[in-house]
């Protein structure tokens, strides 16, 4: 199923998440995971689904840290990763704004520059946000897994154009945010 195929996009290339970069789940191995064990002293910023949810594109604070025990179980991920929830708030996205680690309830996918961007895929998952959400409907809590998100087909077309899609949807989000803060 290609979720983003309309009237418009029908010359578009078909391709999977996995052909346009790297993805790969969060990880948070150790169990409870909010053993204090592994946020003493900690210094390596630590966000939830929550806070994806909650960003404005950009993830640019965060509640929690791990420390050293922590960040053995888990792992940093770079600036500018695109967050995708699975569990608990499912498809929502956003960027890093600085290096942070997330747990397995959070995939981070970094783009191939050849073939696409984070911030691309960020606003085809924002209008798919909501077909995504109601084909995992229906369990105790709903969930997605990397597989499913592996399985996903997108219409997508040439890097260059992808780009001008981008400056033209960045521009509008700045304007919205800048109203919002007004």
């Amino acid at each position: 199923m290609i979720f983003n195929s309309t009237d418009y996009n029908q010359d578009w290339q078909d391709k999977q998440l996995s052909e346009l970069g790297t993805f790969k789940r969060g990880k948070s191995r150790h169990r409870p995971r909010n053993d204090l064990q592994l946020f003493e002293d900690g210094q390596y910023p630590l966000i939830q689904t929550g806070e994806v949810k909650a960003a404005n594109l950009y993830i640019n604070s965060h509640t929690n840290c791990y420390n050293d025990f922590g960040l053995k179980q888990s792992a940093i991920w770079p600036k500018d990763t695109l967050c995708i929830t699975i569990a608990a708030n499912i498809a929502e996205t956003a960027l890093l704004d600085y290096p942070m680690c997330f747990p397995d309830s959070v995939v981070g996918f970094n783009a191939d520059p050849q073939e696409s961007s984070e911030l691309f895929m960020h606003y085809v998952f924002t209008y798919i946000r909501k077909a995504i959400q109601n084909s995992a409907s229906g369990s105790i809590q709903d969930n997605i897994n990397i597989e499913y998100l592996t399985g996903l087909d997108f219409k997508i077309p040439k890097k260059d154009y992808q780009d001008k899609i981008v400056n033209v949807l960045s521009i509008l989000d700045k304007k919205n945010r800048l109203k919002r803060a007004n």
